[in-house]
């Protein structure tokens, strides 16, 4: 479950309740960016296969089904089909509080095609769908 762990440490930690200098705290905080650094292969792994898919909205099924399978290996339980889109879920780990939530926007955006990792406009597929997000066409 250090996936898990990972997301539910990073939101917890990225708020302002708790002052940095427990050192408690400060040893927790050490662990879970240490084990979060250790990640940086699966993460990369991950984003490299979401980018590859290219899913216009609504169209999400091969994201979806990928992330879920992640999700559920790692132990959440996932509720499909919400607010009654086929492509958009619920993952729930746990209980009690406090409840953390995230959020993320998993669709491409139509002729945002773009080659992985240049950083100028140069689709893969010219006018093709993609996950274009930060880079500029250039004129």
């Amino acid at each position: 479950m250090r996936l898990c762990t990972a997301g539910v440490f990073i939101a917890f930690f990225t708020s302002h309740a708790f002052a940095a200098s427990d050192t408690r705290e400060t040893a927790l905080r050490a662990e879970v960016l240490r084990e979060i650094d250790g990640m940086k292969k699966q993460m990369q792994g991950m984003n490299d296969m979401i980018f590859s898919f290219a899913e216009l909205g609504f169209q999400e099924f091969e994201t979806s089904k990928y992330l879920t399978a992640i999700l559920e290996k790692e132990g959440f339980t996932i509720e499909r089909g919400i607010a009654g889109i086929p492509t958009a879920w619920m993952a729930t780990w746990g209980s009690g509080k406090p409840v953390i939530a995230l959020g993320s926007d998993i669709d491409c955006i139509p002729q945002a095609s773009q080659k992985p990792g240049v950083p100028r406009h140069e689709p893969l597929i010219e006018g093709a769908p993609g996950h274009g997000e930060g880079l500029e066409k250039e004129n």
